[in-house]
């Protein structure tokens, strides 16, 4: 099926904070959108909402900055009612072409429904990416035991499904996200026995100039570290975990203190009961789409997409906005996002955009981006995590590939980077083709994970392909 969109058409790939700014802001400036979105409602990850058949009478309690969503969804809506925006849901992009049908415009290809057995195919002038950012996951002892989840995946069930993902939680790793993720499963009444930081709260010293340029981020750590006090939740800073322990699903973590080099102290292993664990370390871009399209990526660290101060990437017609240009938080998509649209109906229309509008999103922009690099600096895993990964642990989950067979690629067969670990072992061939177990492989087999160029976003039935047309 292929919807052709009329002239001066943009297509928002992502309905996140930065797509739905993207989307509204050349909206309101007469572009009109195709916005595409996997899930069944506008908002991403930060705004996921439960869905309408739980009925969920409180939905704001699971959120802050509600007021802001509510304005979002709401200009969405008249958007949307008007026919400036096509909203079209669980649709899931895993091409972009260029010159699509021999013209100058672009093909955004979309698996539809759950079942994602179908396909369509959106036209459009433009396309903005703002397809968001996944979890870094990093192995351990434990870490595929039913009962462990990322800190994500027990916010998403928390806020999308209204669900505990266990009553007795350890919440560990590093990173922005395990505050809200602890502060939100204690007031749902889950028991947070722990809270493990591994890094120290004194890193933010080196910060402080900017900290104090942004002080409702310091105001929102204070709100969630009130609501931790309330509900009594033991926080543990310079600790990690080392293993989680169960035989049907995890029944206990041993965590340790960890020295200055980032090591586990001998001595230190203490054991926790509990029936979950939540951990995370930081985030990482989705850079897919932008990867298939010929879009630069900086890889020097963990991969983004590279823009310019117009949020342009360096292929023409392309743009990208939010956490795939680098991970940030939700206000500074909102504000790239927003940069993002004014640009493109400049291109689009030929207008300059406002002055006014266009500087205050400039200059949160600067100031958030200089905030999430701080971040960035003290929230680091620890730089030693790899030793503590047993050679008996799975670190490729769809191929179940061992910590002892990537070791043995690097140690005796030779490899130097992450290609090679994954033709003599198998490590990321599997169903997600890397996106989970990539940061895990790299870091035990000691190379950088960098940029991996794959043909499609996400998999893709053969059934679809073989419908698709020719060139």
């Amino acid at each position: 099926m292929t919807n052709s969109a009329s002239a001066l058409s943009l297509a928002v790939v992502g309905a996140g904070p930065a797509g739905l700014a993207a989307a509204l802001t050349a909206a309101d400036r007469g572009v009109r959108v195709v916005l595409l979105d996997s899930g069944t409602q506008a908002g991403g990850q930060f705004y996921r909402q439960p869905a309408p058949e739980l009925k969920a009478r409180r939905p704001q309690a699971l959120h802050h900055a509600w007021g802001t969503w509510k304005r979002l969804r709401d200009r969405l809506a008249a958007h949307v009612a008007a026919g400036r925006i096509r909203h079209l849901v669980d649709r899931h992009v895993w091409f972009v072409e260029r010159e699509f049908a021999g013209g100058p415009g672009f093909g955004v290809h979309a698996l539809q429904g759950p079942g994602q057995t179908g396909s369509q195919t959106v036209t459009a002038d433009a396309v903005l990416l703002a397809t968001g950012g996944y979890e870094k996951v990093l192995p351990f002892p434990g870490w595929t035991l039913p009962g462990v989840v990322t800190a994500g995946g027990a916010q998403a069930m928390l806020k999308g499904g209204l669900v505990l993902p266990g009553r007795t939680v350890v919440v560990a790793g590093t990173g922005p996200l395990l505050m809200p993720v602890a502060a939100g499963l204690a007031a749902a009444g889950a028991e947070v026995v722990a809270y493990v930081e591994s890094t120290h709260p004194a890193g933010f010293l080196r910060h402080a100039a900017t900290l104090a340029a942004n002080p409702a981020k310091v105001a929102e750590a204070a709100q969630y570290t009130a609501q931790l006090l309330r509900h009594r939740v033991p926080v543990t800073v310079r600790h990690t975990v080392v293993a989680a322990h169960g035989t049907d699903r995890v029944e206990a973590v041993t965590v340790a203190a960890l020295d200055t080099h980032g090591r586990a102290r001998p001595g230190t292993r203490r054991r926790i009961a509990c029936d979950t664990l939540a951990v995370g370390h930081g985030m990482l871009a989705h850079t897919d789409l932008a990867e298939t399209l010929g879009c630069s990526i900086d890889a020097t660290a963990d991969p983004f997409v590279v823009t310019d101060a117009e949020q342009r990437t360096d292929v023409d017609g392309v743009w990208a906005a939010g956490e795939a240009t680098g991970i940030g938080g939700a206000v500074l998509a909102l504000a790239e996002g927003e940069i993002a649209g004014h640009s493109i109906a400049a291109r689009l229309k030929g207008a300059e955009p406002p002055l006014a509008a266009r500087a205050k999103a400039d200059r949160t922009r600067t100031r958030l981006r200089r905030f999430s690099a701080a971040l960035d600096a003290v929230y680091a895993p620890p730089a030693h995590w790899a030793e503590q990964v047993a050679d008996d642990t799975v670190v490729c989950r769809c191929e179940e590939v061992t910590a002892a067979e990537v070791r043995e690629a690097v140690e005796e067969l030779g490899a130097t980077d992450l290609r090679t670990v994954k033709l003599l072992t198998r490590a990321g061939m599997g169903w997600c083709q890397g996106r989970v177990c990539a940061a895990g492989v790299a870091g035990v087999a000691g190379c950088p994970a960098g940029a991996t160029k794959r043909p499609f976003a996400r998999p893709v039935p053969l059934s679809v392909l073989a419908k698709e047309p020719e060139d």
